[in-house]
Parts: C-alpha cells; sequence; structure tokens
C-alpha cells in the first residue's frame, strides 16, 4: 500500500514540473517571435528588397553608381574623397633687407631687465623684426639670459658701458678698467664682447669718441621714454615725425610703458612700409658706412649725411649669412633725381623707396658749434652733441632738461647729465 502511495505522488510531481516547463516556453505561431536561446546570437528580422535580396534591419543601401558587384560600401561622405596630398614642409623665413626701401633701426639701452627685455624680444619675434640693444655690464652679469635671445633672433647686441657713468669724466685708466669688465661680462653671457659702444647720457670727449678701440655711436629721434613713462605720448611721438626713413630711435628696455609703445610701434612701421634693421645694418645699407673700430657717429655726421648711392655689404651678407641680403642691390634713384644727390635723413621717401631731394646740407662750422637743420631746413646754431629730429617740424623735438646736454662736439665733457640715457 505504501509502495502504491510513493508512486502517486511521484506521478502527481512529474506532472506539475511538466506544465510549469510549459508555461515558460510559449509555442510558437503566427503573431509571436521565438526567444533565442541563452548563448545564441539574436538574429534580426530580415527583409527582402525588390531585388530578392534580403537586407538586415531596414532597407538595403543601393550600390554607389558605377561601382561592381561586389565592392565593400564606402564611408558615410567619403564618396568622390581623393586621398590627402602630402605637403611640403615650411621653408625657413630668412630676413632680407633691401638697401632701395625705407628703414629705421630702433635701439634700446639700459637693460637687460629680467622682465620687460624678453617682452620686447617676444614683440620683435612676433612681427619678425630687429632692433639694438645697448646693455649695461653689471646688468649683463646679473640678468644674461635674454642676450642669448637676441643672438638667436639675429638683433644687434653694444655695449652701454659696466657702471653707467659719464665716460667723458673718467680718466683713461678707470674709464679702460669700465669698459673692459662690461666686455667680460658679455664675454661670460654670449661668448663675445661687442664692438658697439654707446656712452650713458651721449656723453662723450676726445678718448670716449676715438681711443677706446670700438665704435661709438649715438642716436636722431629721442622718445624721452624715460622721462614720460607714458606709452601715448611715445607713440604719438614718433607717429608725429614727418619720416623716419634712416633714423636711430633711442628707447630704454626697463620701462612697462616702453613695451606697451613698443606693441603698438613695430607693427605700424612695418604697416608704413619702413624695414627695421639693425645699426650695423642701417650704417651700411643707409648711410654706406662699415663700422670700424675708433670711429664715431653722433650728431655732425647725422646731420650731414644722407641716403647712399652706394651701399655697403655687410661681412656676414657678403657670405649669405642668414638675417642678412646675400649682396646689397644697387640702390635706384628717384626720377627727376640727380646722380649723387644725397637724401636728407628725415625726408620722405615713399612706399616704394624712392629717394626724395632735399635742400643741400650746410657744412658744418669748424668751431666748436655745429649746425642742425631745423623743420625748414634752415641751419641753426646749436652747442650739444645730443642728436635732433631731422626732418620733424620745427619745435616738435623733445627738449633736454635746462643745463643738461649729452656732450660737447668739441670733446670737453658734459654741463649735466640725463639720469636715464
Amino acid at each position: 500500500m505504501k509502495r502504491v502511495v510513493s508512486f502517486l505522488l511521484i506521478c502527481v510531481l512529474l506532472l506539475g514540473c511538466a506544465a510549469c516547463a510549459g508555461s515558460t516556453v510559449p509555442a510558437a505561431g503566427p503573431g509571436r517571435q521565438e526567444l533565442p536561446l541563452r548563448g545564441e546570437e539574436p538574429q534580426l528580422p530580415t527583409r527582402e528588397d525588390p531585388a530578392g535580396t534580403p537586407e538586415k534591419g531596414g532597407e538595403p543601401t543601393p550600390p554607389a553608381e558605377g561601382a561592381e558587384e561586389g565592392d565593400a560600401p564606402g564611408l558615410p561622405g567619403t564618396e568622390g574623397a581623393s586621398p590627402e596630398e602630402p605637403q611640403d614642409p615650411e621653408e625657413p623665413y630668412v630676413r632680407t633687407v633691401d638697401p632701395a626701401k625705407p628703414m629705421v633701426a630702433l635701439t634700446f639701452d639700459d637693460g637687460p631687465h629680467k622682465t620687460y627685455t624678453d617682452q620686447i624680444l617676444d614683440i620683435l619675434e612676433e612681427n619678425r623684426a630687429v632692433a639694438t640693444f645697448f646693455e649695461v655690464g653689471r646688468n649683463v652679469a646679473s640678468c644674461p639670459g635674454p642676450l642669448s635671445r637676441m643672438a638667436e633672433l639675429g638683433c644687434e647686441i653694444g655695449s652701454h658701458s659696466n657702471a653707467h657713468k659719464d665716460l667723458s669724466k673718467l680718466k683713461t685708466a678707470a674709464l679702460e678698467k669700465d669698459l673692459d669688465t662690461a666686455d667680460q661680462a658679455f664675454i661670460d653671457a654670449v661668448g663675445f664682447a661687442p664692438t658697439l659702444l654707446r656712452p650713458p647720457y651721449g656723453a662723450v670727449n676726445k678718448t670716449v669718441k676715438y681711443g677706446t678701440g670700438r665704435t661709438v655711436i649715438t642716436w636722431t629721434v629721442d622718445t624721452e621714454d624715460w622721462l614720460s613713462q607714458d606709452t601715448e605720448k611715445v607713440v604719438s611721438y614718433v607717429q608725429s615725425l614727418s619720416s623716419l626713413d634712416g633714423e636711430i630711435v633711442l628707447l630704454h628696455s626697463t620701462y612697462e610703458t616702453t613695451v606697451e609703445a613698443v606693441r603698438l610701434l613695430v607693427p605700424w612701421l612695418q604697416e608704413q612700409g619702413y624695414q627695421l634693421v639693425t645699426v650695423s645694418e642701417l650704417m651700411a645699407y643707409y648711410y654706406g658706412e662699415l663700422l670700424e673700430p675708433g670711429e664715431f657717429f653722433g650728431y655732425t655726421y647725422f646731420t650731414t649725411h644722407g641716403r647712399t648711392d652706394a651701399p655697403a655689404v655687410l661681412p656676414d651678407a657678403s657670405a649669405g649669412g642668414e638675417g642678412t641680403q646675400g649682396e646689397a642691390p644697387e640702390s635706384t634713384p628717384a626720377e627727376g633725381t640727380e646722380p649723387g644727390a644725397a637724401q636728407q635723413p628725415g625726408e620722405p621717401t615713399g612706399s616704394a623707396g624712392d629717394s626724395g631731394t632735399g635742400p643741400a646740407v650746410p657744412e658744418a662750422p669748424s668751431s666748436g658749434d655745429t649746425a642742425a637743420l631745423n623743420g625748414s631746413g634752415t641751419p641753426e646754431t646749436v652747442r650739444a652733441e645730443k642728436p635732433v629730429i631731422p626732418g620733424a617740424p620745427a619745435g616738435s623735438a623733445p627738449a633736454a632738461p635746462a643745463g643738461d646736454s649729452a656732450g660737447e662736439e668739441a670733446g670737453g665733457g658734459v654741463s649735466g647729465q640725463i639720469p636715464s640715457l
């Protein structure tokens, strides 16, 4: 009896399990979709295109026009696209100077400054321009970094003495010691000592002019940025001048206001058609002078010389050196200009670089006084070595502080000092 009961219970359990299993798997039939078994890949419903070719998931993509059967379909948006052609590498920029076109030399004294000098170099690099930096030896010793960058960018480096003293008041031994100390700072920084010297305050005597074994040079346009420390005044003054062709502009790399002025002036000068050149390039291509030791270029020189008809070729330029022109092209005089007629410094030249003719330059008096040209071309007598602005309107040049001068042409010292020149 117990066996019969056990048998019946087993049968009931088996029937219950079968009923549960049947309820979990839906029967296949119209309107029903079989669920995939575990581990099988689900299959998308298929449709047939008009040609009878099954396509999964939707309408078939017609083959591209002209494509043969069996070709792999292209990616969207690539129809008709050709592979990119390799581009030639960009040629390195090589700066050239055309002696027939207008040019101006920006110069910066009193650096290097740990912040402002690099900012000025940033502006020059962005505009593919150069300048000349007259640096103080003791500043070079404490901040040598910017000098290497100057050399890399093609800028020119000159000496502004070691301690920024009035060199015309030093005895010969003290003068030589000051300049030699500065030279050593330059050698430690960039491996060479500059041969170009701008004396502090523009103060010179006979020894400073011709007895240092260096080329001594001053300037022609004094922005007095050290005095005003006003960006707008510096910019408006430079832009007010009738011409800057052949000019050497004095600035200082120790003021933030000067940095901002340079940021505006550099692109503006280039827009006016000026080439920004170094002092040596200006002297060679505009004045026809190769700078040699023991020479002095100051007030009298720049007021009695204009654009040359025979530009000189710088030594590195003749060898095809980077950053200069391999060969100085022959300067072509403007129409109606007599051969050999020199242009006055500051005389407008036009956008094409044609040089105009100006009034004849009067000979400098033989006395200690020298003749300068005012805005009307009339000679006027001045005694200081401080350069004036050739071609500028009368009275537009910044006046020196009372009692100050930038050196006596006759070679005697100066009566005062300008603190930051």
